[in-house]
């Protein structure tokens, strides 16, 4: 691997399971004994792991050498933004070299944590934990060849909905998408955020970094009833304890997408019928929220 291209990682979890990285990482991935001072490992009431700062603890890992394709592909096993990425400097135990600018990933805690004890590998059950990593290694291989996009759906709201969504700690929810005739169902992990646009109230949903062909007018047929032969039933379920029944059965106002073409050198910008638009890039950003930014500073732009 070219060492200017090379992106550190460093794992306290799943990531260090050879079934993870042997079907998910590249065959010579590089891979040292590595420990995090200053953290402490925990874990929470939902029983996944988290850091936590502690001068006084240290956490044991693993760090990886990975590609930004690889970066993209972990984004999407830690379900970004539940999991975030922050930078610290790490000692590969094999050397004792300090390693510089090493991401490393973390989640705010659901209710009380406490420390993971020393001998827990894996958050949840060992078994419930290799169900999720082969269902996620099948659906990586299945969609290899697809595009990496964001796709992002705006709602307006009002000054009570926006508030409701202003305190929310973990405002994490999947979409759901149940085409009855045809029996076809989707799956896919969002994020809703408030947002203030030229004075008025709208709630954001978005979803960072998948590999998939549907772009925002899919979206915008598919909420709408305007797929020929195709019956689409739209839930929205909270991941954790809030409600989005004020959403059930509202129009969303605009449908967005950014989508990677590896052949596009220049950035494109297409909408259709003033409701859905994508752009398209060449280079995608590896900070999944500077890509927030472009679709927010788009929807400025075109919301009259």
């Amino acid at each position: 691997m070219n060492k200017k291209n090379t992106i550190y990682l460093f794992s306290y979890g799943t990531i260090q399971d050879e079934l993870f990285y042997k079907n998910l990482l590249s065959e010579n991935v590089v891979r040292r004994p590595a420990i995090l001072n200053g953290y402490a490992k925990c874990i929470d009431d939902s029983e996944y792991f988290l850091l936590k700062k502690d001068i006084a603890h240290q956490v044991e890992g693993t760090l990886f050498e990975i590609t930004e394709e690889e970066l993209f592909m972990i984004d999407r096993w830690e379900m970004f933004p539940q999991y975030q990425r922050f930078q610290a400097n790490i000692i590969a135990t094999d050397t004792n070299e300090i390693i510089e600018d090493v991401y490393v990933y973390t989640r705010l805690e659901y209710g009380k944590y406490y420390l993971a004890p020393k001998e827990m590998q894996f958050s949840k059950s060992p078994n419930e934990n290799e169900q999720n990593l082969r269902a996620f290694i099948a659906l990586e291989k299945e969609s290899a060849d697809f595009p990496l996009l964001d796709n992002a759906i705006l709602f307006e709201v009002s000054d009570e909905e926006l508030e409701k969504l202003n305190v929310l700690t973990h405002p994490y929810l999947a979409l759901i998408l149940d085409d009855q005739i045809n029996k076809n169902y989707l799956v896919e992990p969002y994020s809703i955020f408030a947002l203030k646009i030229k004075n008025k109230n709208y709630a954001l949903l978005i979803s960072f970094g998948r590999k998939n062909n549907l772009n925002s007018i899919f979206y915008f047929q598919a909420f709408e009833g305007k797929i020929n032969g195709v019956e689409v039933q739209r839930t929205l379920k909270p991941l954790y304890e809030f409600n989005l029944d004020f959403l059930a059965d509202r129009k969303p106002l605009k449908y967005i997408s950014l989508r990677r073409d590896l052949n596009e050198n220049q950035p494109k910008f297409g909408e259709y019928e003033n409701k859905a638009y994508e752009i398209v890039l060449k280079d995608f950003d590896i900070d999944p929220f500077k890509r927030l930014d472009l679709i927010i500073r788009t929807l400025e732009e075109n919301i009259e």
